[in-house]
């Protein structure tokens, strides 16, 4: 079907227009997910790191126990502050 005149060129700049947005938002949708993907990797990279952390200070937790309590804590002392600490970490 041809246009002619004003009528034409009208819509040719509106076809034009919607192609230009559509592709616009499409660009805006996968900014969009992989911005939701980075905050899932930072949020798991987060919680890794608190659980490390809550491991290692669990473990000199139950290292200052061991050596203030003698034998009665010891290696296990560093054992259970370390899995006391890394699910306090965890759950942090």
């Amino acid at each position: 079907m041809a246009t002619y005149g004003l009528g034409g060129s009208l819509a040719g700049t509106a076809q034009q227009q919607q192609v230009e947005a559509t592709g616009l938002f499409a660009q805006a949708a996968k900014q969009e997910e992989q911005r939701e993907l980075e905050n899932k990797q930072r949020a798991q990279q987060r919680k890794a790191g608190n659980a490390s952390l809550g491991a290692s200070v669990g473990a000199m937790g139950g290292m200052a126990i061991g050596a203030e309590y003698g034998s009665a804590g010891g290696p296990w002392g560093a054992a259970i502050g370390a899995l006391i600490g890394g699910i306090a970490g965890g759950l942090a």
